[in-house]
């Protein structure tokens, strides 16, 4: 069956985490298929509402029937429309699916075993009370929602671990440098359960996770023109891990329900921390670049961020991460933010004429220009919008021309603004199959850019 539940019910950008359940292109089939799943779902949320689980399933289940017969009976009847009714009954199995089998469903499996470990741990610690734990995370939810809306890093001390103050610190600062905010209004938490724990015996190792099931009016802004860049209601489910010290809990990391496991790399979190920096496997969209060129085709909602590298180089801030278009394959995106503006430059390495991927070619708005060194343009192409910017970018000197040309990593470069953008295709669809040198590449290659620009 389709998996339209994470795109019916795709989670936005949520504060702190990100979250977008993975990018989906749509079409003309999912559209009709719609027909049939949303009455499907809405209706088994119904009966799930009014009768006890086994008469809810028999039901359903029998009414998914019934449906299903009568539509192929028209279809018969009609000598045709076969195409458009099994797309209608995958969509009405997939409707019911979903509001039987949901993941808040599987949770509440959990959330039942896991209770009982911490009535057994609050026999031996009187730290383990399970409705205290539960009350405190639910405030902390609300909290750190607000605190985040309003960037305020100092309040968020109160109630988080080192490691979550830092990488929300990032994450802001990330925001405000894109000026842009991410408000979160009306928060409403629908149901939040403990779904997991460990009791360690020196308390050291303490922790515990909560479901949330909540929802908020989400919003995106551009903070300089105060435009609405996207904006979301739906419902979402997170996981909010908290960490004992001393006699606190505090909120140690946010998870996303919607994030694509597939996407995962190990070695890229591995990577991070050996340089200090913070990673999350799914960041969605709210970090999702919206000038330039190689962004021109993002689309929130439908483009995607993962594997989300973040840290400040020297005193600037440094992001890399896998970028997903939305027609499914991986750009790999290393980026620093300048002090100073070059308007619009692109490096674009030349590819063969089979290549897969092909770095997008310049607007109309770009002018080509050669360099002195004419090896250098065998491989690469150079355009920019203002030919006395680009006299005064600093990577394009001979030492940095030519460890490009040398090293040849396959990387082009787009200078936005005062954000320089690395990026090169990843020939793979899942990020978790990339090679694991592949970021450590391109850290080298801005350690060097970082040096070369005197930053």
């Amino acid at each position: 069956m389709f998996d339209f539940t994470s795109d019916i019910l795709s989670v936005f950008a949520r504060a702190g985490g990100g979250g977008s359940g993975g990018s989906s292109s749509g079409g003309g089939g999912e559209l009709i298929a719609m027909l049939g799943y949303f009455p499907s779902y809405y209706l088994g949320k119904l009966v799930k509402k009014l009768l006890p689980r086994r008469a809810e399933l028999v039901v359903s289940c029998t009414s998914a029937i019934v449906m299903s017969c009568v539509l192929l009976g028209f279809a018969a009847v009609l000598h045709g429309g076969w195409f458009f009714m099994v797309l209608i009954i995958i969509g009405i199995w997939s409707g019911w699916y979903a509001a039987f089998f949901s993941t808040w469903d599987k949770l509440k499996q959990r959330a039942q075993k896991t209770k009982k470990l911490v009535e057994a741990a609050e026999s031996r610690d009187s730290a383990w009370q399970h409705d205290q734990l539960l009350e405190y995370a639910k405030a902390t939810f609300t909290s750190y929602q607000l605190d985040w809306s309003n960037f305020d890093v100092s309040a968020m001390q109160r109630y988080t671990s080192r490691r979550q103050l830092l990488h929300s610190a990032l994450m802001l600062r990330t925001l405000r440098e894109m000026g842009r905010s991410n408000t979160m209004a009306n928060i409403y938490i629908k149901e939040a359960m403990i779904v997991a724990m460990h009791d360690s015996s020196d308390d050291i190792e303490d922790w515990f996770q909560v479901a949330f099931e909540a929802q908020a009016n989400d919003t995106l802004r551009d903070t300089r023109t105060d435009a609405m860049l996207f904006s979301d209601k739906n419902s979402f489910i997170e996981y909010w891990t908290f960490v004992r010290r001393d006699s606190s809990w505090l909120l140690d990391r946010i998870d996303q329900a919607t994030a694509n496991i597939s996407s995962q790399n190990k070695q890229i979190e591995m990577f991070a921390h050996s340089h200090d920096f913070h990673y999350s496997l799914d960041m969605g969209w709210l970090f999702l670049p919206n000038h330039g060129v190689l962004f021109r085709g993002g689309r929130f909602g439908k483009s995607d961020i993962n594997n989300h590298v973040v840290g400040v180089y020297g005193e600037h801030l440094m992001q890399l991460y896998t970028y997903t278009p939305t027609d499914g394959y991986n750009i790999l995106v290393g980026q620093i933010n300048l002090p100073k503006s070059y308007g619009g430059i692109l490096i674009r390495r030349k590819t063969g004429f089979w290549s897969q991927w092909r770095p997008p070619k310049p607007p109309k708005d770009y002018q080509s220009h050669t360099l002195e060194w004419p090896d250098f343009h065998t491989r690469y192409e150079v355009s920019a919008t203002n030919a006395d910017r680009l006299a005064t970018f600093e990577l394009l000197n001979p030492g940095f021309m030519a460890y490009l040309y040398d090293t040849d990593p396959g990387v082009s470069i787009e200078v936005a603004d005062n954000v320089v953008y690395l990026y090169k295709f990843i020939n793979t669809t899942k990020t978790k199959d990339m090679p694991p040198n592949e970021y450590e590449v391109l850290f080298t290659i801005l350690d060097k850019a970082h040096k070369e620009l005197k930053l």
